[in-house]
């Protein structure tokens, strides 16, 4: 597989949560307090320019998983593109820096530019509840 980007990878494990009444205050893979954080998400959306968002997820500092929930990144996806974009239809292939994310909001940046400080996600995870108990959910990790 070729490398994308020339940064070192950061974030060990991502999820896209597709479940919109779970929002995963609890880590599904150590079950650990996951806190807020905010990125610049870089999302190929089929034959276009990537996009860059700056989006609120989860993150859990202790198994450095990721979790971005997709009913809002379509949501801002929407309000930026200016129809409603689905996610099978794009891609969300790691983050940039901030200060590369500013940049990119006051001047256009290239393709080349945005792949070149990319930094790609190391694996990507599909969690699905293993069973549904009222008011405890069991999740178990699927490879992909």
């Amino acid at each position: 597989m070729k490398r994308i980007g020339k940064v070192a990878r950061r974030y060990k494990f991502f999820f896209l949560n597709p479940y919109q009444d779970v929002r995963f205050s609890y880590c599904p893979k150590c079950a650990s307090k996951t806190k807020l954080r905010k990125v610049p998400l870089v999302i190929q959306i089929e034959s276009q320019q990537p996009m860059v968002i700056n989006k609120s997820c989860r993150y859990c500092p202790s198994c450095d998983l990721l979790i971005a929930h997709r009913d809002e990144v379509e949501k801002q996806l929407s309000s930026l593109i200016g129809q409603h974009q689905s996610v099978e239809s794009s891609n969300i292939i790691g983050i940039i820096e901030k200060s590369e994310w500013r940049r990119n909001t006051s001047e256009s940046m290239k393709t080349t530019e945005i792949f070149d400080g990319l930094y790609v996600f190391k694996q990507v995870l599909r969690f699905e509840p293993s069973t549904w108990i009222k008011l405890n959910v069991q999740w178990k990790g699927i490879e992909s």
